[in-house]
C-alpha cells in the first residue's frame, strides 16, 4: 500500500484507499467511546453491588475460577458442575474484594466448562494476580496480540483505529473473552505463511485451545500447498496436547472428551443464549425454524463454506499474489460454517476486512465500495440489541454479506496482472 499522506476530505485517498483524517478521527472516537462504556459499566457495577444490588459479572469471571481451581484441585474437577460452581463463587467474590452477600454471588451462575485442556495453560497464570489486575492484563496482553496481525496488513495509523473502533473489539472487552487472543494468533499465522512457514503453523497451532475457530483452516492450508505450515500446525497442536496431558493428567483429557456429548445435545435442548450468537443455526432457531431443520441448514453451510475455501486457495496457488483475499476468506468463512460462534468471536472478521482494504486500492475501488466494507463492520455493533429487541440474528446475514464483498475483490484481484495484484 503506498505510503503517501491520505485525503483530508470525506471519503478516502482516490489512490491509496486511505481514509480520510474525519473517518481516522471518528474511528478514534468510537474506540474511546468503548472505554469509556466499558468504565461506566465497571463503575455502575461496582456501586450497586456495594448498595446491595447486582454485580457486574463477565465471561472471564468463569476463566479465572478455572485458574482458581487449577492452583488447588485435579483439572479434570474443571467438567465437574459443582466443583466449578464452587470457585465461581470463589470469583465472584475476588472480584468484588469479598464484600459480596452469599445472594449477591449467586448471580454468576454455574456454566459449563467446554475448553480443552490446551487453554489450562493459557489461564493458570491468572490465579497469581487478583482479580481486577488479571483481567486488565489478560485484556491488554491479548489486545495486543490482536493487534499485531493488523498493523503487519495495513499501516498502524490505519490499523489501529480499524481494530479498536471494530464492533468485535467492543464485544470482546464487555465480555473478557478470548476473541483477541484468536483473532491474533490465527491472523498473525495467516500473515507469515509465506515468509516464515513454520512460525506461521505454531502460531495457528496455539489457536487450537478454542479447535472449532480453526476448523477451515487446515482445508485451507492444503488447497493452498502450505505443507510445512500444516506440518508445522499439526505438530504445534500435538505438543500442546502433549503438555497439558502431563502437566494436568490424562484424567482431564478424558473428562473433556466425555463433556463433548453434553456441550452438544445443548443445542436440543435449547440451553443456549441465541441472543450473541452468530451462527447460522442461531440465526433461524430464533426465526422460529424448527431446530432440525436449522442444523440441515447449518450443516449445508459449513459444506459450502469447506468448497469455497478450498476452491479459493487451490486457485491461489498461482496467484501468491492474492494470499491476503485468501486469508480475508477463510477468516469470514470460518462463523459461517460454525454453529457456535459468538459475538465476540467475529474479531476474526477486523484482520479480513483490512486484509480487503489493502486490495482495494489495486483494483481501482471507489469510495462506495470502501464505505460499504465499513459499514457492514460498523453494522455489528447493532445486532445484539436487534436480537434482543425483535428476536432476529442479523449476524450470519452480516457475515454473509462482507463475505460476499470479499470475494467480488478476490474475483477481480484475479483478472489483475500478478505484477499489480497485492
Amino acid at each position: 500500500m503506498s505510503s503517501r499522506p491520505g485525503s483530508a476530505v470525506s471519503g478516502s485517498d482516490p489512490d491509496t484507499g486511505r481514509p480520510a483524517t474525519a473517518v481516522l478521527l471518528s474511528a478514534w472516537l468510537v474506540a474511546c467511546g468503548y472505554l469509556g462504556y466499558a468504565a461506566w459499566a465497571y463503575y455502575a457495577g461496582y456501586r450497586d453491588a456495594a448498595r446491595g444490588g447486582i454485580p457486574l459479572f463477565t465471561d472471564f469471571t468463569p476463566n479465572y475460577a478455572a485458574s482458581l481451581l487449577l492452583q488447588d484441585e485435579p483439572a479434570e474437577r474443571l467438567f465437574d458442575r459443582d466443583r466449578i460452581g464452587a470457585y465461581h463463587l470463589r470469583a465472584a467474590q475476588a472480584a468484588y474484594a469479598d464484600r459480596l452477600a452469599p445472594e449477591q454471588t449467586h448471580i454468576v451462575g454455574n456454566t459449563r466448562w467446554m475448553y480443552p485442556p490446551t487453554f489450562n495453560l493459557y489461564l493458570a497464570p491468572l490465579a497469581q494476580f487478583p482479580y481486577l489486575t488479571a483481567l486488565l492484563l489478560w485484556t491488554l496482553l491479548t489486545a495486543l496480540l490482536y493487534l499485531a496481525p493488523l498493523t503487519t496488513i495495513l499501516p498502524a495509523r490505519l490499523a489501529l483505529p480499524l481494530a479498536l473502533a471494530a464492533p468485535p473489539a467492543f464485544f470482546n472487552l464487555m465480555y473478557g473473552q478470548t476473541g483477541f487472543l484468536t483473532a491474533g494468533l490465527l491472523a498473525l499465522g495467516l500473515c507469515h505463511l509465506r515468509g516464515q512457514p513454520l512460525l506461521a503453523g505454531v502460531l495457528i497451532g496455539l489457536a487450537s485451545f478454542k479447535p472449532h475457530l480453526g476448523v477451515l483452516i487446515p482445508v485451507a492450508l492444503l488447497a493452498g500447498g502450505y505443507w510445512r505450515s500444516f506440518a508445522s500446525a499439526a505438530l504445534t497442536v500435538a505438543g500442546g496436547v502433549a503438555v497439558s496431558a502431563l502437566v494436568y493428567g490424562t484424567a482431564a483429557w478424558l473428562a473433556f472428551l466425555g463433556s463433548l456429548g453434553y456441550l452438544l445435545d445443548g443445542f436440543a435442548a435449547n440451553a443456549y443464549n441465541f441472543m450473541p450468537m452468530t451462527s447460522v443455526l442461531a440465526t433461524l432457531a430464533l426465526a422460529g425454524v424448527p431446530v432440525a431443520t436449522a442444523w440441515l441448514v447449518q450443516y449445508a453451510a459449513a459444506g459450502l463454506m469447506v468448497v469455497l475455501v478450498a476452491a479459493c486457495w487451490w486457485r491461489g496457488r498461482a496467484r501468491p499474489d492474492t494470499l491476503g483475499l485468501q486469508a480475508a476468506i477463510v477468516c469470514c468463512a470460518t462463523p459461517l460454517a460454525l454453529p457456535m460462534v459468538f459475538l465476540y468471536d467475529l474479531c476474526l472478521l477486523v484482520p479480513a476486512v483490512a486484509w480487503t482494504w489493502r486490495q482495494l486500492p489495486a483494483d481501482g475501488a471507489g469510495a462506495a465500495e470502501r464505505a460499504a466494507l465499513l459499514a457492514t463492520l460498523g453494522a455489528f455493533l447493532a445486532v445484539k440489541a436487534v436480537a434482543e429487541s425483535v428476536g432476529l440474528q442479523l449476524g450470519a446475514l452480516l457475515v454473509a454479506l462482507l463475505l460476499a464483498q470479499i470475494l467480488r475483490r478476490y474475483r477481480l484481484a484475479l483478472a489483475l496482472p500478478q505484477e499489480v495484484g497485492r
